[in-house]
């Protein structure tokens, strides 16, 4: 007897599973009366605020990764770097005086001897 319930070839070619009698007959009209009331509720209002938020906490954070960055890397001094490009520049700038200048003297020894 145990060997006929555990054996899976008495189940080829039938359906193990059966509904009761009836039940798909008055299926809809029992389920509709199991669901609750459904109560129609305002949406809720998103402010502004609300929306801008995200975009707040992203630059927020942004600007700490920044920070962390620059404290971990060094902060420059950013009066260094520009007296250094200062430098280059007067020089060049003196080297063009001088050379204008010079051009200038020798034009006018030219004419003293001419």
């Amino acid at each position: 007897m145990k060997k006929e319930l555990n054996n899976p070839e008495r189940l080829k070619g039938s359906n193990p599973f059966k509904t009761p009698e009836g039940y798909f007959e008055n299926f809809t009209s029992q389920m509709m009366a199991r669901l609750p009331e459904k109560r129609y509720e305002q949406p809720k209002r998103v402010t502004m605020m609300e929306r801008v938020r995200p975009w707040f906490y992203m630059a927020a954070v942004f600007a700490g990764l920044g920070l962390f960055f620059k404290a971990i890397i060094g902060f420059d001094d950013p009066s260094a770097t520009l007296s250094a490009r200062q430098a280059e520049v007067d020089e060049d700038y003196l080297e063009y005086v001088e050379s204008q200048y010079a051009s200038y003297i020798l034009a006018e020894e030219m004419e003293i001897y001419e």
